[in-house]
């Protein structure tokens, strides 16, 4: 089956780790030494790229295929990087009489059968560098990170907020923690910000909300192999002096060495009754002319974390 989430170009990998098994069924290996394209089918033009394998691959070929143009393509079965293999079921443009690619992406020279020790070193990942991905800790990355909540007046109004404002990290241990800056909301009508802030957030005694939660790290040990899982995540939210606990379903994503991805995997309603804030709600209805606000608010959230430094 093609594998189209492998987008290094994008900071996608997504591919699922071969078997060892499968070195020996290669015709020959080919080591591409710059960024080149992988295609869905041998054929000049025509074929859609679906993928982009980073330099430095070693890539084992199944067969040779010539197509109308006088070009010989190559398909590949997996690839090295690293000593970590990629599944994959495209096409390489061979180097032999091929002019470079628009981009000046190309193959390198068909090498001679990789070793058997080279092939055995490469089947899956060396325990180092699963150990190294999750030695460290993660720091948000504040410009690739949102978190977003929904607010209902007269019934059916329907608007979406967001703060702008994000601190957080993760520790190797599983500690995460994330804080929300409450004057940094924004509606898109500048009054309101500052309603939400001093009538409903009261960022003068509470500037702050703050998410904490722990992740099991052995069921997070999986993401470093399946490159996405879902996860039933325990937090606490803290937010007017009140904490609660909720249950969220998120799904975490590993976005190459350097990113990780956690978002929801569906809203998670907060209610002003839970934190004390109905004064406050009611204050910021009385404000904007007696309009009724629904008194709880659908929360989602995409949150990037990058090694810390």
């Amino acid at each position: 089956m093609l594998i189209r989430q492998m987008m290094p170009a994008a900071g996608v990998i997504a591919a699922m780790l071969c078997l060892a098994g499968e070195a020996g069924a290669c015709e020959f290996y080919e080591a591409i030494d710059s960024r080149t394209e992988l295609f869905d089918k041998p054929d000049a033009g025509a074929g859609l790229a679906v993928a982009i394998l980073p330099e430095a691959t070693q890539a084992c070929v199944m067969e040779e295929h010539s197509d109308g143009a006088g070009n010989t393509w190559h398909r590949l079965e997996f690839y090295t990087v690293a000593n970590v293999k990629y599944n994959v079921d495209g096409w390489v443009k061979a180097p032999s009489g091929a002019p470079p690619a628009p981009d000046g992406t190309s193959v390198a020279a068909v090498t001679a059968a990789t070793p058997e020790s080279a092939r055995g070193e490469a089947s899956a990942p060396e325990p180092s560098a699963k150990a190294a991905f999750f030695s460290h800790g993660w720091s948000l990355d504040k410009a690739r990170s949102r978190l977003n909540f929904v607010t209902i007046k007269k019934g059916t109004v329907v608007e979406t907020h967001q703060f702008g404002d994000l601190t957080g990290s993760v520790t190797p241990g599983g500690e995460a923690e994330v804080k929300i800056r409450l004057e940094s909301v924004s509606t898109g009508i500048d009054i309101r910000d500052v309603r939400m802030r001093f009538l409903l957030f009261d960022v003068e005694q509470f500037p702050e909300a703050t998410i904490t939660a722990k992740f099991d790290p052995a069921q997070i040990d999986s993401l470093f192999d399946n490159a996405q899982i879902s996860y039933e995540l325990p937090v606490t939210l803290s937010i007017h002096g009140v904490s609660k606990e909720l249950m969220v379903p998120v799904v975490i994503s590993k976005l190459g060495d350097g990113l990780v991805a956690v978002s929801s995997a569906k809203p998670v309603t907060v209610s002003t009754a839970d934190f004390n804030m109905q004064d406050g709600l009611q204050k910021l209805s009385e404000a904007a002319g007696d309009i009724p606000i629904t008194p709880s608010s659908p929360v989602t959230f995409e949150l990037a974390f990058v090694p810390a430094s």
